[in-house]
């Protein structure tokens, strides 16, 4: 195709090349002859004629002395080197020196013959240089048919390239004459351009004075939120919904935006936005409590207006349930901190005056009689018992120091079960977890931790059936996010006591401490979970322990 729409521009650049060639063959066949010619001109025999024809009366007339002047004369004026004039085989007159390289030129004269001897070397000097002024213009022509041939393709290929594309662009037949077609083609092109651009401005023009769809900046909008957008129209239908907000309400995939309704969303979300959308004034920053999923949202709008125009309104919300999670987390682990320094200095303490105590009761044993004896004994089983608490209590009162490795806490969680149903006969255990559960942690920690929890509910259920009938049900789920649940059927806790029994020394137990759970909490929350205890009295009770990415 391009080889074929090239042909006549192609051909129109042969007849070119092929002219500058003739030319500058013309060119040095003409410097060449005129450089002949300038060699071959007899311009020496015409001065010798003309020097004889001056001499010959006075050569056979006048004196011997008169001839040489006019020689000598005839020297000067044309540039003749030596004259000389024979008499038979003698020489009669002469005149000027002699040459070694010269050129001689013979004329005869009536009585005799007229020699003229010019210098060689001028002559040499023209034809040199006549020679030069042809090897120059015999490169200067090489040269220029080189340039030609190198540099002309480039000029010529995109010209090529633009016959080619002004064929495709259909503006019209294309002749034999290229240039002209090109700069046709090129202007109908311009035209159309132009065209093209005031139809652009038109619509342009159109569209800044067409009222703006909700539908269109809903879906300019929808890719480019992370968190949940909803859009409605003035009348309160949904338009729009992107997958993080699908995934946040719980709307299936594969739902259509204008099938879903308000109020087939979540009640308390649908709430907020029939405020926002019948007050037409924004909101910022509301939360709500789905229901169904018990997640906390994030909800914030915003009303679209157009002048006077109500179009409708954007909702952008967002799942909270970690954030508060998270900053729960750091108020509990402010408050072990706060806790700890301060159990720790009571221990401390403590821990003194018993020691003292305990030393005054020993010295005490020794010399009293047997009854104020055993009352002393009696008094230092106590002070054991209390010296025991303050070693607890300065046990969880102690910073923590985590050895961090990759663990399977499903693993744990079901040795700490086997473990005790091993060795308790009259409690029923049962273990189910839905997958693997991995997590950066300490092994012997989350073990102690288990442990606790499972040791208290052990408490509370032999505290309910002394006789047996209690059951431990432990569980492991994965999605939404990993968490381990110890269900018991024991006593229960009271909802208004249950946050107590988290803190140290709040115990149910007629003999505990109160300081298990409390530590397993701390060492939940130092691996980024949070422990929740929840039941009823009576109905028993259940430790939750959650994992935020």
């Amino acid at each position: 195709m391009a080889v074929s729409s090239a042909a006549p521009l192609r051909r129109e650049f042969r007849i070119l090349i092929a002219a500058l060639i003739v030319f500058l063959g013309a060119l040095i066949v003409t410097l060449f002859t005129l450089a002949v010619s300038i060699l071959r001109m007899d311009r020496l025999g015409s001065t010798a004629d003309e020097a004889r024809n001056a001499v010959a009366p006075l050569a056979s007339r006048g004196s011997r002395g008169d001839l040489e002047a006019r020689l000598r004369i005839l020297c000067a004026e044309n540039d003749i080197t030596r004259v000389e004039i024979y008499r038979g085989n003698a020489l009669y007159a002469a005149a000027g020196q002699p040459v070694t390289s010269a050129e001689v030129i013979t004329r005869p004269l009536p009585d005799g013959t007229m020699l003229f001897y010019f210098d060689a070397s001028r002559q040499l000097g023209g034809r040199r240089n006549a020679l030069i002024v042809g090897a120059l213009a015999t490169l200067a022509t090489i040269a220029g048919l080189l340039i030609l041939t190198l540099y002309l393709p480039r000029f010529v290929r995109p010209l090529e390239e633009m016959l080619v594309h002004a064929q495709q662009l259909g503006a019209q037949t294309r002749g034999d004459h290229d240039a002209r077609y090109l700069v046709d083609s090129f202007r109908e092109a311009v035209e159309r351009i132009q065209h093209q651009a005031q139809e652009l401005d038109h619509l342009r023009d159109a569209a800044s004075t067409r009222t703006p769809d909700v539908r269109e900046l809903a879906r300019a909008l929808n890719r480019s939120f992370t968190s949940g957008f909803l859009a409605v129209d003035a009348t309160g239908a949904v338009v729009a919904i992107n997958d993080a907000g699908r995934e946040i309400l719980g709307i299936a995939a594969t739902a259509q935006a204008e099938s879903i309704t308000l109020n087939a969303l979540a009640p308390s979300f649908t709430t907020i936005v029939r405020e926002s959308l019948e007050t037409r004034v924004a909101l910022s920053r509301r939360e709500v409590l789905l229901e169904a999923t018990e997640s906390l949202i994030g909800v914030t709008t915003v009303p679209l207006f157009e002048e006077s125009m109500f179009l409708g309104m954007f909702a952008l919300f967002t799942d909270l349930t970690s954030f508060r999670a998270m900053e729960g987390r750091l108020r509990d682990l402010e408050n072990l901190v706060g806790l700890g320094q301060m159990s720790a200095g009571i221990a401390h303490e403590f821990r003194n005056s018993l020691f003292t105590i305990l030393g005054y009761l020993k010295l005490a044993q020794r010399t009293a009689a047997e009854e104020p004896a055993a009352k002393i004994r009696s008094a230092e089983q106590e002070a054991q018992k209390l010296a025991t608490a303050v070693d607890a209590l300065l046990n969880f009162a102690r910073p923590l120091q985590i050895r961090s490795q990759r663990v399977r806490v499903d693993e744990i969680v079901s040795a700490v079960v086997d473990r005790f149903s091993a060795a308790t006969s009259d409690v029923a255990f049962s273990f189910e977890s839905a997958g693997p559960l991995e997590l950066n942690g300490d092994r012997e920690l989350l073990e102690r931790a288990f442990e606790n929890i499972v040791r208290n509910a052990i408490d509370a259920v032999r505290q309910r059936h002394p006789a047996g009938g209690g059951t431990i049900d432990t569980r492991i789920a994965i999605d939404p996010h990993p968490a381990i649940t110890v269900r018991d059927n024991g006593v229960g806790v009271d909802p208004e006591q249950a946050s107590a029994y988290l803190l140290p020394f709040q115990s149910g137990k007629p003999h505990g401490f109160g300081l298990g759970l409390p530590l397993a909490r701390k060492i939940i929350l130092h691996h980024g979970g949070t422990l929740s205890l929840t039941g009823a009295p009576g109905e028993g009770a259940c430790v939750r322990i959650e994992f935020f990415p």
